[in-house]
């Protein structure tokens, strides 16, 4: 199997949609994953945090914990079927809006970083045949194959969504041995699927790329583009610690709870918390105004609540006081900066 070199482990940069999902399919079948979300640094609670992001390491261990109480090999196919292309937020509406099946994928990869996705994606032309080709970080083959398998079942359940079609690619390429059940897959996607290849690539027909979605909106494609773009431009490698500290900050909005109280439930003194922010040149006030930003934005963004709202929201005693951070931030008012991202500029 093609590999890639693992990111650094403290690099918590990942949407946590792939754990999520696997939690959801763990309760279907009567499994915790309490335990290995714990043990990884994370909780329920933590997990539903709209801005959090997780470790490569911490999603490795999540999934190797939840395959080993599984005891089923395609149990990736579940995990990306059950996730519509909703999942995705802003990025899934682009995808919807794109004109055409290629244009959503082209999207997708774009953005990918955003995802959620714990594998390095990109297309592949052959012909008219057009491949969406996986690769996963070296480490344990049971987690990559699960990520290869959760990935393909996504982007057929996303094709599917996006064009209302029962959609199936017309071959599926897996660079691993073939499973006992090796017809589970070939069921699944609806089309030949290839073990022992010399890639993992999921491959479409002329016919299948050019698919018009009849979404498709080209307003609502460049606002979700502003919007994905100011995203991913604030996207940065962070210590876990640090990832799971600001996941709790968003949450807790517009309330903003002393750091001493962060740092129990984190099973952490004070000083031991402020130790590790330090680590990384980070201090909780540069944090919790890092987390306002970024709702600021979101709401700024999304709609037309008023700016004494918005002010509110985000932990503000008045407009004045969110005047003044938008200016920092942004260097323009609240309502030139919705203006900006409004319309796409």
């Amino acid at each position: 199997m093609p590999t890639l070199p693992s990111p650094p482990a403290p690099s918590a940069t990942i949407s946590p949609h792939v754990i999520r999902y696997l939690v959801q399919e763990a309760e279907r079948r009567g499994i915790s994953l309490e335990r290995p979300l714990r043990e990884a640094g994370l909780t329920p609670e933590v997990l539903d945090a709209p801005s959090l992001r997780v470790s490569f390491r911490q999603g490795s261990a999540v999934i190797d914990a939840a395959l080993r109480l599984f005891d089923d090999p395609a149990a990736g196919l579940a995990v990306g079927g059950a996730q519509p292309i909703t999942a995705s937020g802003v990025l899934g509406l682009g995808m919807m809006s794109s004109p055409r099946v290629v244009d959503a994928i082209h999207l997708g990869l774009r953005f990918q970083n955003l995802a959620g996705s714990m594998v390095r994606w990109s297309t592949a032309a052959r012909g008219d045949q057009l491949s969406v080709v996986a690769e996963v970080a070296e480490g344990d083959d049971r987690v990559g194959a699960f990520l290869i398998d959760e990935g393909f079942a996504n982007i057929t359940r996303m094709a599917r969504d996006v064009t209302g079609k029962r959609f199936h690619p017309v071959r599926v390429e897996l660079a691993r041995p073939a499973p006992a059940d090796a017809a589970r897959h070939g069921r699944w996607f609806g089309c030949p699927v290839e073990f022992g290849a010399h890639r993992n690539a999921w491959t479409l027909s002329e016919d299948q790329w050019r698919l018009p979605s009849p979404f498709a909106d080209e307003w609502t494609l460049r606002a979700a583009l502003a919007l994905l773009e100011e995203e991913s431009a604030g996207v940065v490698d962070r210590q876990e610690l640090v990832a799971v500290l600001a996941a709790r900050i968003d949450a807790d909005l517009p309330e903003i709870a002393p750091l001493g109280r962060h740092a129990r439930a984190l099973a952490l003194s004070e000083r031991t918390l402020r130790r590790r922010l330090a680590d990384v040149q980070a201090t909780y006030s540069a944090l919790v105004d890092d987390v306002r930003r970024g709702a600021v934005t979101r709401m700024l963004a999304q709609g037309a609540l008023p700016i004494s709202d918005v002010a509110a929201a985000a932990g503000y005693g008045d407009d004045r006081s969110l005047r003044r951070a938008a200016r920092r931030w942004f260097g323009c008012s609240p309502a030139a900066m919705r203006e900006r991202l409004q319309s796409g500029h």
